[in-house]
C-alpha cells in the first residue's frame, strides 16, 4: 500500500532541489526506495532561513477566491491549516479536494488527495537553501518547472515568494495523467484559490 504522506513529502523536497534550494538528512528506504525521505528531513528544513512571504499579494488572492478557499478548505484539519504560517493554495476542484488531508509543519505544508487509479499532493515551503546544481527553470514570472518521476509529473512554481509543487503519480505505468505533463500543468492552472489560517492571517496583519 502506498504511503502517499512520505512520497508527498519527499515530492517537495525534490521540487525544492530543482529550483535552487535542497533538504538534507535524506536517506533511502528499502521498502520504497531512494525516492522516500524521512520526515526528519522536513523539520530540518523548516528550521533553515526562511524567504519573505509577499503577504499584499497572498490577501490580493484571497480576495480574488472570494471564499472559495474556505469551502474547498472545509473537509481539512483545522488545527493543521491554522499552524501554517504562509499561504495554502488549493486547486478549483471541489471533488479533488473532498477527501484531501494536510500535514502542516509551520512553515511547510503538504495536502494530499486521492483519485482513482492516482495520488496528487500540492506543498508550500518558504524555507530555502542555495544549492550548486539548480535545474533549469522555464522562463516566467513563477519560475515554473516540471519534472518527471519515476511514477508520475512534478511541476513546482514561486507565487507570493513561497516555492510550491503539484505532484501526480499515477499506479498504472501507462496512464495518460502522467505520459506527458499536460494533467499536472491543467492542475497548477486551478491552483488558484488560497487559503488563510490563523498563523498566516496574523503574519498578514489581518489578525488570527
Amino acid at each position: 500500500m502506498r504511503t502517499w504522506m512520505g512520497l508527498a513529502l519527499a515530492a517537495g523536497m525534490v521540487a525544492a532541489a530543482g529550483l535552487g534550494v535542497a533538504f538534507s538528512q535524506t536517506r533511502v528506504d528499502p521498502a520504497t526506495g531512494p525516492a522516500t525521505r524521512a520526515p526528519v528531513a522536513v523539520a530540518a528544513a523548516v528550521a533553515r532561513p526562511r524567504s519573505a512571504v509577499d503577504w499584499q499579494g497572498a490577501v490580493g488572492g484571497l480576495r480574488r477566491s472570494g471564499g472559495a478557499g474556505d469551502n474547498l478548505a472545509a473537509n481539512l484539519d483545522r488545527a493543521a491549516v491554522d499552524r501554517t504560517r504562509l499561504p495554502i493554495l488549493l486547486p478549483v476542484d471541489a471533488k479533488l479536494t473532498a477527501g484531501a488531508r494536510i500535514y502542516s509543519f509551520g512553515d511547510y505544508y503538504t495536502i494530499t488527495a486521492d483519485a482513482k487509479g492516482a495520488g496528487v499532493s500540492l506543498s508550500g515551503t518558504t524555507a530555502v537553501i542555495p544549492t550548486a546544481k539548480p535545474l533549469k527553470v522555464e522562463v516566467g514570472p513563477e519560475s515554473l518547472t516540471v519534472q518527471r518521476t519515476v511514477d508520475g509529473q512534478l511541476a513546482s512554481f514561486v507565487r507570493y515568494g513561497v516555492l510550491y509543487t503539484v505532484e501526480v503519480r499515477c499506479d498504472a505505468p501507462g496512464d495518460l495523467r502522467c505520459a506527458d505533463d499536460n494533467y499536472v500543468l491543467g492542475l497548477v492552472g486551478k491552483t488558484t484559490a488560497v487559503v488563510l489560517g490563523a498563523a498566516a492571517r496574523a503574519e498578514a496583519g489581518l489578525g488570527g
